[in-house]
């Protein structure tokens, strides 16, 4: 094991693969002249605590290190959104970042160094600071202050589970993200620690992750992931990965299935928290399996059900009680009944529903609100609000189905895809029992049957707005910026598409015809005169999942009479065309 607080305090001995990213392998020389020239530009703009946002793990590793060799204490959001970030301004000296971020004029882009052959970095404090802010239960982000020496500890008990069954030069993949305590430590910190290289791209899609994996690699993944798996085609022997990860929400029997079937690997599952790191772990060969400990890790049970912990990756005095309920086994290890809070795992990702229902009643059209997960095994975020007076008169003129699509558009500006509700229902007053109190049941009454809006007599004499949810036909649009001969949109493709069904289903995957209607609409809806789409020439590169955010280009190639188009996540284009249009038809007649 490799200490992170002496990870560059001494010259490579050898020029070791660290990562890959954006196409380079880079060794641990050019890693340590990234760090050092960041750590000397962080230093320069006199900033003390960092929020590190980045897109890539190979630079969020270079952030990290860079912030905590410039004596800065590294901040970590619970995720990378504008309004998120924004809320955060005074936890923050300055944004350290791998891509310009909007809305944050206090932006320092990460760049890499030169390589050569300089003097080591000096020894880090192994007590240097790092702050992770999580949902927390009572509405408001959650700070959870750790330092370098419990991720070390952290990585140190993971090797002490795992170094075992995954070669020394393992490659490690993923497609989580790095930002979270779990991608963090096992993404970004383990490999670190042992000197196995990593990606830094965390994949979006099975097709590129499938293809980075060779014969003994890690794969870092979650429930979401794996339960996208049906009708793949299983990998080869040889290609196999030693060690398939997942955690955020218990796994279904079904996606241990298919992971297993197609990974040729049982997939092992971790449980932890970002207060504590990750406690323990089970492989899924049989049904709900117990929770075992990580070694150095103990389990206890409060009195009133709650799990305790005892960790040397723990904060403070090494014991955390937290607010997951559990039945010990008698073994040492545990089982998961449920929360004592509010907290749920959706798609899982951790959500707070006091945090949704608070971001909700800051809208102006919102008197109150209550978010619930629905569903039993794949649950979804759903709310009931009661409107105001403005959102009353809003809602009468736009309908519901508009209106919950512009609350869900509100707070994206906070929340990622899974804390965003696919279920709406507007009410004159939430359900209250005769003390006053929520009755969880009351709402979730309102979303029972076949997904039709029921009408029931409650405590509060509920009555109800919507007759039955509709779904979207097109993405949302969260961004537009005029470019040359067209513009580009940054859209957001809902999970609850209604092109989706039928399409590929377990899997599924916005159909090309949809991509094709929406370049001619949306381009007609900004300037560019459509009339008749005749025919098209597409080029499907990578399949376009629901659920994801993507950039679409649209060109007007007047003198060829075509219409260019390009759907793009991030710099990966993954669909793109031309379709030939007719003229718009000349009336002849005077416009008023």
């Amino acid at each position: 094991m490799l200490d992170l607080s002496r990870l560059l305090a001494a010259p490579p001995v050898s020029d070791r693969p660290v990562a890959e990213s954006g196409g380079r392998l880079i060794g641990m020389g050019q890693f340590a002249a990234d760090v050092a020239t960041n750590a000397e530009r962080i230093r320069v703009a006199g900033c003390r605590r960092g929020l590190l946002v980045t897109q890539d793990a190979y630079w969020g590793a270079v952030g990290l290190f860079a912030l905590l060799h410039a004596g800065a204490e590294a901040v970590l959001p619970q995720n990378g959104q504008p309004g998120t970030l924004a809320a955060l301004a005074d936890v923050r000296d300055r944004v350290i970042g791998d891509a310009a971020l909007d809305g944050t004029g206090d932006a320092l882009r990460l760049e890499p160094g030169v390589a050569r052959t300089a003097p080591a970095l000096a020894l880090l404090d192994p007590e240097a600071p790092l702050c992770f802010f999580t949902s927390g239960s009572t509405g408001r982000p959650k700070p959870v202050r750790k330092t370098l020496a419990l991720l070390q500890r952290e990585a140190e008990a993971i090797e002490a589970l795992l170094g075992s069954v995954v070669p020394a030069d393992a490659w490690v993949h993923a497609t989580v993200p790095h930002q979270h305590v779990y991608g963090m430590a096992f993404r970004l910190c383990w490999p670190l620690a042992t000197g196995r290289p990593f990606s830094g791209t965390a994949h979006a899609l099975w097709e590129s992750a499938l293809a980075a994996l060779d014969g003994g690699s890690v794969l870092v993944t979650s429930p979401a992931h794996l339960a996208r798996l049906e009708g793949i085609a299983p990998l080869p022997p040889g290609r196999r990965p030693s060690l398939v990860l997942s955690a955020g929400a218990p796994l279904s029997d079904e996606a241990a299935d298919a992971a297993a079937r197609v990974l040729g690997t049982v997939p092992t599952e971790i449980f932890g928290s970002s207060e504590t790191g990750a406690v323990a772990h089970r492989a899924r060969r049989l049904p709900d399996p117990a929770w075992r400990p990580l070694p150095g890790v103990k389990v206890g049970r409060t009195e009133d059900g709650r799990l305790r912990v005892r960790s040397p990756a723990v904060p403070g005095d090494g014991v955390h009680v937290g607010g997951d309920l559990v039945d010990l086994d008698g073994e040492g290890g545990f089982r998961l009944l449920g929360r004592a809070d509010r907290i749920v795992k959706i798609e899982g990702k951790r959500v707070s529903l006091p945090e949704i229902e608070e971001h909700l009643r800051r809208q102006p059209w919102v008197a109150d609100a209550a978010a619930l997960p629905v569903g039993d095994m794949a649950p979804r975020l759903a709310a009931v609000v009661v409107p105001s007076a403005e959102g009353r008169a809003l809602l009468s003129e736009i309908g519901p189905f508009r209106f919950g699509r512009l609350l869900r558009r509100e707070l994206g500006a906070t929340q990622e895809p899974a804390g965003l509700p696919r279920h709406w229902r507007f009410v004159d007053a939430l359900p209250q029992g005769v003390l006053g109190k929520r009755v969880p049941g009351d709402l979730l009454r309102l979303f029972k049957g076949d997904g039709a809006m029921m009408a029931e007599t409650t405590d509060a004499q509920t009555s109800v707005a919507e007759a039955r949810p509709q779904r979207p036909t097109e993405p949302e649009i969260r961004a537009v910026r005029s470019s040359g001969e067209g513009v580009e949109l940054d859209l957001y493709l809902p999970g609850d598409l209604a092109q989706i069904d039928g399409h590929f289903p377990g899997l599924p995957i916005v159909p090309g015809v949809a991509l094709i209607d929406w370049a001619v609409t949306l381009g007609a809806r900004h300037g560019i005169p459509v009339a008749v789409a005749r025919d098209f020439q597409v080029k499907f590169r990578r399949v376009t999942v629901p659920d994801s955010a993507v950039t679409l280009s649209l060109r007007h190639l007047a003198a060829r009479r075509r219409l260019a188009f390009e759907y793009r996540a991030g710099d990966e284009t993954l669909t793109s065309g031309t379709i030939a249009l007719e003229d718009p038809p000349k009336d002849g007649g005077d416009q008023a």
